[in-house]
C-alpha cells in the first residue's frame, strides 16, 4: 500500500493547514478509507484519502495546487499516479464520520469485510456502503458509544456554571442510543464560565473562529462571536470539542438551576427556562432538549438545512412529547413561518 500518511502530509504542507491558525483557507482534515486501505480488501479498489478542504467547493488555485502535486481529476474525484484516490469531502454532512466508522468495522470484522466484498463486486462500491451504514453504526455504537461525551463531561464536571451537550449527541442521549457517528462533540457552555474554561481546558489546544480563520483563543470572545473549537489526542473518534457560549441569564450560580434561561443565540425572542432546557441522561449527563437541539438544526437564519438535519429531525419527530412538539411548532412558525417542517408538526 501507498504511504497515505505522507501523502496526507504532502498536502498539509502544500495547501496550508487550515488549524494551524491566520488563514481562510487550507486542510480542515484529511482521512484515510475506502475498501482499499482495509487489508482484506486491497484487490477491490484503490485506497483512498478523504479530504476536508476550505473554502467548499476548494478554489481554482487550489485544484491547480493538487494537479501540480500529481492528482488527476477523475470526475467528482481525483487519482494519483502511484495509486490511490483522493475525494473531497463535504464536512457538513456527517459523511466523514460515517466513513470513519465503515472503515472501523470493515476492519474489525471479517464477516462485514466478507459482505461488503459480496455487494462490492456485484453493485459497487455506493451500494457496498448503503449496506454496510446500520452495521458501521452499530459497531461504532459498541466500540465508541458516548465515550466520548463521558470524557468531556469528566473534564467539565467541575465547572461552576451551567453546561450541557448540544447538537446530534444531544438528540442520542435523550433516545439513550448512539444513532450515528458525529464529526464533533457540541457542548453549550455559559459564556459568564470562560475563564474557567482556560483553566480546565489548560493542555487542550484551543481555538476561537474569527473572520472565516482560527485565532487562538484568549478570553474573554465577546458576541457575536460564541464558538471555541478544543482539541486533544486523547479524545476518542470526533475531530475536536464545540464549545457554545451561551447566555443562561438569571440566577445560575454553581450551576444550579435557579433563576436560569437559556436563550437562543439566534433569535433573542426564543427563550426557555432552564429547567426545561437542560435535560439528563440515563447516566447523568446534562444535555440541551431535543426541540431545541432541532431548532438550531432547522437551518434558521438564512442558513441551508442539511441532510443529516432532515435525518435527525424525522428520527426525533415520532419520539417528542406533545408540549416539545407544539413548542418546536410554535417557536419556528416565529422565526421562519415558511418552514418546511412545519407542515410535519
Amino acid at each position: 500500500m501507498p504511504d497515505l500518511n505522507a501523502a496526507a502530509s504532502e498536502l498539509k504542507n502544500a495547501l496550508g493547514d487550515y488549524l494551524a491558525g491566520g488563514r481562510q483557507e487550507g486542510v480542515f482534515h484529511v482521512q484515510i478509507g475506502g475498501p482499499g486501505s482495509v487489508p482484506a480488501l486491497a484487490d477491490l479498489d484503490l485506497p483512498e484519502l478523504h479530504l476536508d478542504l476550505l473554502p467548499e467547493p476548494p478554489s481554482a488555485e487550489q485544484r491547480r495546487t493538487l494537479e501540480a502535486l500529481g492528482y488527476v481529476p477523475d470526475g467528482e474525484t481525483y487519482l494519483h499516479p502511484a495509486g490511490w484516490r483522493l475525494v473531497l469531502s463535504d464536512h457538513r454532512s456527517g459523511w466523514r464520520a460515517e466513513q470513519q466508522a465503515l472503515r472501523a468495522l470493515l476492519l474489525a470484522d471479517e464477516h462485514a469485510a466478507a459482505r461488503y466484498r459480496q455487494v462490492f463486486s456485484s453493485a459497487g462500491q455506493s451500494a457496498a456502503d448503503r449496506a454496510l451504514q446500520a452495521a458501521a453504526t452499530a459497531h461504532h455504537a459498541r466500540t465508541v458509544g458516548f465515550g466520548p461525551a463521558h470524557l468531556v463531561a469528566g473534564v467539565l464536571s467541575e465547572l461552576d456554571a451551567p453546561w450541557m451537550f448540544a447538537g446530534g449527541v444531544a438528540l442520542d442521549l435523550h433516545l439513550n442510543q448512539v444513532t450515528r457517528p458525529h464529526d464533533d462533540l457540541d457542548v453549550a457552555v455559559s459564556r459568564e464560565a470562560q475563564s474557567q474554561l482556560l483553566s480546565f481546558l489548560s493542555d487542550w489546544k484551543l481555538d476561537a473562529p474569527q473572520d472565516g480563520m482560527y485565532r487562538p483563543y484568549t478570553a474573554p470572545v465577546e458576541p457575536p462571536l460564541h464558538q471555541i473549537h478544543a482539541r486533544n489526542p486523547h479524545l476518542p473518534e470526533v475531530l475536536m470539542l464545540d464549545l457554545l457560549l451561551t447566555d443562561f441569564g438569571g440566577d445560575t450560580v454553581g450551576g444550579t438551576v435557579g433563576g436560569g434561561v437559556w436563550h437562543y443565540r439566534r433569535d433573542p425572542r426564543v427563550t426557555l427556562p432552564l429547567a426545561e432546557a437542560r435535560l439528563w441522561s440515563a447516566s447523568g449527563l446534562p444535555y440541551l432538549a431535543p426541540q431545541a437541539v432541532l431548532l438550531f438544526k432547522a437551518a434558521t437564519g438564512g442558513r441551508e438545512l442539511r441532510g443529516k438535519d432532515r435525518r435527525d429531525f424525522e428520527r426525533m419527530r415520532p419520539v417528542l412529547g406533545r408540549e416539545a412538539l407544539e413548542w418546536l411548532k410554535g417557536t419556528l412558525e416565529l422565526v421562519n413561518p415558511e418552514h418546511d417542517w412545519l407542515t410535519q408538526l
